[in-house]
């Protein structure tokens, strides 16, 4: 006997096989449940602890940002903003580790890979600020203040992005 949607398979009593993009649209429709289960107490509570320390690198990392605008706009030696600069990298060294060893919950690693890059990048923007304001090369200094304010930039809105997911 010959049926069209099985070909010879039901013939020749060989299983049918599955198309590939049925295995495709299974694996779609169970991501898509999964998105729709409630998170566990224990996710609730380590979105929280995470989200917390996550604001606290933040305001850090925004205190940093304003105080060295606030330091440029009355400090002119080129000694001293390269000092600075160079004493905020080593700081914001120490937050990005501190960044690094955070426990993000499963579902927000993506997220915690961003807040890393964003410190690990605001403390490459203070290098390059020293380093510019040392050698006297302004091409450096704005690239490093153009950094710094992409970095912060981009700090606040993943703090963003973490109370729209609460």
């Amino acid at each position: 006997m010959y049926d069209a949607p099985l070909g010879l398979c039901f013939m020749l009593k060989l299983e049918p096989q599955i198309p590939a993009s049925g295995a495709a649209s299974n694996v779609a429709l169970a991501t898509f449940l999964h998105l729709l289960r409630p998170t566990s107490l224990q996710e609730q509570r380590a979105q929280r602890a995470y989200r917390s320390e996550v604001q606290q690198i933040a305001s850090r990392l925004q205190g940093i940002f304003e105080d060295w605008l606030a330091l440029r706009e009355v400090e002119s030696d080129n000694a001293v903003l390269a000092n600075a600069a160079a004493v905020n990298r080593w700081e914001l060294m120490r937050l990005a580790r501190t960044a690094e060893h955070l426990e993000a919950p499963r579902s927000w690693a993506g997220v915690h890979r961003d807040v890393h890059n964003a410190v690990l990048g605001s403390a490459r923007a203070c290098q390059l600020l020293a380093n510019g304001y040392r050698v006297h090369k302004s091409v450096v200094v704005c690239d490093g203040q153009a950094l710094l304010v992409e970095s912060v930039g981009e700090i606040n809105g993943l703090v963003e992005q973490l109370q729209l997911r609460a």
